[in-house]
Order: structure tokens, then C-alpha cells, then sequence
């Protein structure tokens, strides 16, 4: 029986040359589909990003509107409020008025509640290198620092609040103020405060006039506090208004 050896010839240059490129080309596939998966994915989470900030920024202009609503409020009712201040004498009518409206200057909410999800997640995953977009980048950066610069004035709103609030202690009978149930919901017990009046022979708690212009003299103070938030909320509104646009043409590509 014969047994046939089987002769391998040497592989010429050509060979090896075809055998690399074919490795090379393999391996170098297998990178830039993985590539192409890492940069899918994070494109979708890019889309992702941008769609949630488009969302907390219309919930922010929702929130800036009903602000925005209470400041001119204050304003209203702060005025109002003065000029019965400043008068020599009151009827019965307009005594009642200081009390509801000082209620109501009190009560009245204006501080946008900002939402905050998606930026957290941005600055705490590092998100911001996913948006590719630079405008929007530095436009979200510019938006959030001036957030941070509503809040320099939202303190400086809330010292001259507790002043408001301790001269109110000193002039009203804020008991007869009803606890309310709902928001705006503004209650006086006129019939505690006749008693109060019979009792006393006052229906505020001095009858010093220093004392009620130096309150009025607050309240003109805090409108002109309020007065500068508006404006300053009326630009973050409008940042807002622009980032949405912004946001929304992205995504449109």
C-alpha cells in the first residue's frame, strides 16, 4: 500500500501580503463597527437630551408666566395699598381693604419653580460632550448662569418680605385673617375684628402713623424689587423662548 506525502510549498511574498490585509481589514471592520454602534448610541442619547430640555424648558415657561402674573399682582396691590396707608382716616370699608391686601401681598406666589432634571443629569453624566451643537451648549450654560443670578435677587426679595411681614405683626390683627384652604383663597373675619374694635377701640394694633408709612414705605420698596425680578425673569423667559427654537431646528436635521 502507498502512501502519498502530501508537499506544502512555501508561501510566496503575495501571499503573506493578502493574508495581512485580510487580517488588517478584518479587525479594522470590527473597529469601525463598533465605532459606528458607540457613536448611534450616542446620538440617540444626544436626541434624548435635547427632547427632555425642550420639555423642562416650555414646563419653565409655564412656570415664568404664572410669575409673572403674581408680580404684577404685587405691583397692583402693593400700590393700592399705599395710597390707603398714606390717607388721614379710613372707613370701615377701606380698613377691611388694608387687611385683605396686605393679605394678599403676603399670599401672592411669584418665584418660578425652575424645572432641573435634565440639566442635573447633563452636569452629572457628563451630557454636555454629547451635544455636538456649541450654541446650544453655551446657550444652556448662559441660561443656567442666570438662573443662579434670579436667585442673588429672590434674596434680596425675601429680607425685605420678613421686614413686611414684622411691621404686619405690629399693625394688623392677624388673627382675624382666616387660615386659608386653597391657594388665593384671602379670608377676613369681619365681625372678629368689629369685636376686636369694640374691645380695644382700634381695629389695628397702634395708631402710631409713623409705624403704617414705614410699612407703606416697604411696600413701595418691594414693588421696586419685584418690579427688577419681573425684568430679569422676562429675560430668562426669553432665553428660554430662544433655546426652544434652537433645540427644536436640531432636531429637525
Amino acid at each position: 500500500m502507498e502512501v502519498h506525502h502530501h508537499s506544502h510549498h512555501p508561501k510566496s511574498w503575495k501571499e503573506y501580503i493578502q493574508e495581512f490585509l485580510m487580517l488588517f481589514f478584518a479587525v479594522f471592520l470590527g473597529f469601525m463597527a463598533e465605532y459606528y454602534l458607540e457613536y448611534r448610541a450616542e446620538r440617540h442619547k444626544e436626541h434624548d437630551y435635547l427632547v427632555s430640555m425642550k420639555e423642562d424648558l416650555k414646563a419653565d415657561l409655564v412656570e415664568i408666566d404664572r410669575g409673572i402674573m403674581g408680580m404684577e399682582k404685587i405691583k397692583s396691590v402693593g400700590q393700592r395699598l399705599e395710597k390707603l396707608l398714606y390717607k388721614p382716616a379710613w372707613s370701615d370699608n377701606e380698613i377691611d381693604s388694608i387687611y385683605i391686601l396686605s393679605l394678599n401681598l403676603s399670599a401672592t406666589l411669584i418665584k418660578p419653580n425652575f424645572a432641573t432634571g435634565t440639566i442635573d443629569q447633563l452636569k452629572n453624566a457628563g451630557g454636555f460632550r454629547l451635544i455636538k451643537n456649541q450654541e446650544i451648549v453655551h446657550k444652556i450654560s448662559a441660561y443656567e448662569k442666570w438662573k443662579q443670578t434670579i436667585l442673588l435677587q429672590e434674596e434680596s426679595n425675601s429680607h425685605n418680605w420678613r421686614n413686611i411681614h414684622l411691621l404686619q405683626n405690629k399693625l394688623l390683627h392677624v388673627t382675624t385673617l382666616g387660615l386659608p384652604e386653597k391657594l388665593n383663597d384671602i379670608r377676613l373675619d369681619k365681625a372678629e375684628l368689629e369685636r376686636i374694635q369694640k374691645s380695644t377701640g382700634s381695629k389695628f394694633l397702634t395708631s402710631d402713623k409713623k409705624t403704617l408709612y414705614e410699612y407703606a414705605n416697604y411696600i413701595w420698596v418691594q414693588r421696586g424689587y419685584v418690579a427688577y425680578y419681573e425684568i430679569m425673569v422676562k429675560m430668562e423667559q426669553q432665553q428660554a423662548k430662544e433655546l426652544i427654537k434652537l433645540i427644536e431646528e436640531e432636531l429637525a436635521h
